[in-house]
């Protein structure tokens, strides 16, 4: 016998006084048509593995492959296995490609510097962190990451998730203000210079350190297992909510900075309103119309490098732009000084950072509160990063490694950890510029990196006199992409489920905090998930006029049903989980198909149950099916499977349960099991009866 579901043994000719089944089987002139059966042993002897030996076969032919593999190497493929750029390098052309990523480098080195300044600051981190993480994660980055235009750096997101984290960690709230030892002045607090919180400040420091290299180190982790489907469960809807969330709390946390205020730092929208209401008395209006200024400007540079793609750099150096005029102007009419009190940055230390990984341990916090900001992180950045670097190549067509992405961001991380970086991944805003500017490769992140560095050694005191509304209108305007209220209304189209869960997300977010917020979005779509496996679809067949196609009578009211037959199909595996589910829709159908009986004064004798959909089968499923089959035939009924797949044929022979339903009650057709309980039926009563016949 075959092994194969295929065509059966017999040829059945057409059941006498019925001419109907000749003529619609479609040849018109044909007496005779194949029924198409499930033949057995689906397995034959030889055939039949164990979990063990298919496991021991897979690892036999991994280690072939690999040997083989192994022989054909040269040098160059084992220099490429410890640093995969040799790889490209060794095919880059130079003389088309070099001064394009060059130029796309510079764009985004020219982006990331008053960005990532911006980005430390809402970490509460001392401001020169932003351009350490523009530095050393890019260079690292460029010799083992597998995209060609993703820009690595510091990010809004993950800047707030340590700035909403670390506090709790550290048992460090930074003041809204100090008292200047030199001026005697009361001014916002900055990271930068500490003053009598320094103490305080060094340890919530050392924890963003920590924080980056326990994130990276699960990053690797991720790599090397190839888990990173877990980040599937981390549904488009939870990421866009949050994401939508997340911009109104870095959003309501730059407001201060626009209306120069001195308030302290709040994750939840209605503490950050009150506090801001409650300070409103030192409201200072230059404060304001140079930030919507600043705003104003960014915005216009955008729009012009989205309408004008000669001029995409536009957009690129807007950041810049708005930080060399605002620097310009806190120089020229001194605004920093009375009566005008603008706030100021303040110093920027110059150098590249020093070697700090001598601090790592033991961890300056709680261990079970850092590895889960730094879990929380990592799934958040391995989220972010991934569908990015996916998008670039898709749309630059090229094949993109996951794997080799996940390990190159996480050694970025490790490496960046080591010289005072917090957690950096792939940006948004970033990475589109440098596509738009024509990146061919990392060369064009190598270049950001020795940009930064270059700003490292000799430019950081310019930013002394920069004003904070000019930082703030920075971030606004970064995240203003991150509101992406047009997927909610996408959502609310398409999919009501999603759209929930991307509401929620969004409101906890924003009412309760990102961490919550992400927990409790994340925990919904996991419910959503299981209420789908627990109440599987199901559907009543019927078929279709003129056809041997069986469909859902609701989607097709036309759909004909026979009279004392049943005929449905399971929409899903099943599982423990879905069994009593499935039982009581069929009870119910069963009901439905006992009523339609009566009316035809027949009774309900066949169930034919197209499993189809059921890729798979466990083992409270197969012993529902004992029960249910045995319970039906006591009661006059035979039940049918049509189309079970080879996988679940095989669970269903294992179990002993082909020999229970009996072999001549499985098709591989529900055209043809009708069909079959038809002409039993037809021998059963003596009644001539309509019959279907098959395609």
């Amino acid at each position: 016998m075959s092994g194969k579901i295929g065509l059966g043994d017999d040829t059945d000719k057409v059941v006498r006084g019925r001419p109907d089944l000749a003529n619609s089987s479609g040849s018109g002139s044909d007496d005779v048509r194949r029924r198409y059966k499930v033949t057995y042993p689906i397995s034959e002897a030889g055939e039949t593995t164990s979990l063990g030996q298919e496991a021991r076969n897979f690892l036999d032919h991994r280690k072939t492959t690999a040997f083989k593999e192994a022989k054909s190497y040269g040098f160059w493929d084992w220099a490429a296995m410890l640093l995969p750029c040799i790889t490209w390098l060794r095919k880059y052309n130079f003389k088309r490609n070099l001064v394009i990523d060059i130029v796309a480098g510079l764009s985004v080195g020219a982006m990331v510097v008053p960005q990532g300044l911006s980005y430390a600051r809402l970490a509460g981190l001392p401001q020169v962190w932003g351009l350490y993480g523009a530095f050393a994660p890019c260079i690292v980055y460029a010799g083992f990451g597998s995209s060609r235009q993703l820009a690595v750096g510091p990010v809004a997101v993950t800047s707030l998730l340590l700035g909403s984290g670390l506090p709790g960690i550290v048992d460090f709230e930074a003041p809204a203000s100090v008292v200047d030892p030199k001026t005697g002045n009361v001014v916002a607090y900055s990271a930068n210079s500490p003053g009598i919180y320094a103490d305080d400040q060094a340890r919530y420091d050392v924890a963003a350190s920590q924080i980056a290299i326990i994130a990276g180190l699960f990053y690797s982790g991720v790599g090397l297992l190839r888990l990173g489907w877990l980040t599937h469960y981390l549904s488009h809807a939870v990421v866009s909510g949050f994401m939508t969330g997340a911009s109104i709390t870095i959003g309501m946390s730059q407001v201060k900075y626009l209306l120069g205020l001195k308030t302290p730092r709040f994750d939840k929208l209605q503490d950050s309103m009150g506090s801001l209401i409650d300070n409103l008395s030192s409201f200072n209006w230059r404060e304001l119309l140079m930030g919507l200024s600043w705003i104003v400007i960014l915005e216009l540079c955008k729009w012009v490098g989205r309408k004008h793609r000669k001029l995409i750099y536009i957009r690129a150096i807007g950041p810049l732009l708005v930080t060399i005029i605002s620097i310009a102007i806190m120089n020229i009419w001194k605004l920093y000084q009375a009566p005008h009190n603008i706030q100021i940055v303040g110093k920027v230390p110059s150098g590249l950072p020093g070697y700090v990984g001598d601090t790592f341990f033991p961890l300056v916090g709680s261990t079970g509160k850092t590895l889960g900001l730094a879990l929380l992180v990592c799934i958040i950045d391995l989220a972010e990063s991934i569908s990015i670097a996916r998008a670039l190549a898709l749309k630059n067509k090229y094949t993109l490694a996951p794997t080799q992405e996940i390990r190159a961001i996480g050694f970025a991380n490790v490496v960046g950890a080591l010289f005072n970086c917090y957690t950096t991944t792939g940006s948004f805003s970033r990475s589109a510029v440098n596509n738009s500017c024509g990146a061919q490769s990392q060369i064009s992140s190598l270049v950001t990196g020795l940009f930064v560095m270059v700003v490292l050694l000799a430019l950081t005191k310019v930013f002394l006199y920069m004003p904070n509304n000019a930082q703030g209108a920075i971030i606004i305007s970064g995240i203003i992409t991150l509101f992406d209220y047009k997927e909610g209304i996408f959502l609310y189209r398409v999919n009501k489920l999603d759209f929930l869960v991307w509401l929620t997300a969004f409101f906890v977010v924003v009412f309760a905090g990102v961490e919550i917020g992400l927990a409790v979005a994340v925990g919904l779509s996991l419910l959503i998930v299981l209420w789908k496996v627990g109440f599987p679809h199901t559907a009543q067949l019927g078929r279709l006029p003129g056809t041997a196609v069986f469909r859902n009578v609701k989607q097709y009211p036309e759909a004909q049903q026979y009279p004392g037959i049943l005929a449905v199909r399971i929409d899903a595996p099943l599982y423990y989980a879905n069994v009593p589910t499935v039982r009581d829709a069929l009870s119910k159908y069963e009901e439905q198909a006992s009523e339609r009986a009566l009316e035809g004064g027949e009774r309900l004798g066949w169930i034919v149950v197209d499993l189809s959909p059921v890729s798979e089968i466990d083992g409270t499923a197969v012993h529902f099916w004992f029960d249910y089959i045995r319970e039906h035939r006591s009661a006059g009924v035979n039940i049918i499977f049509a189309n079970p797949s080879k996988k679940v044929v095989r669970q269903l022979e294992e179990a002993k349960l082909v020999a229970h339903i009996g072999p001549e009650h499985i098709f591989v057709r529900t055209a043809d099991a009708v069909e079959y309980a038809q002409e039993q039926q037809l021998a059963a009563d003596k009644l001539d009866k309509p019959a279907i016949s098959s395609l």
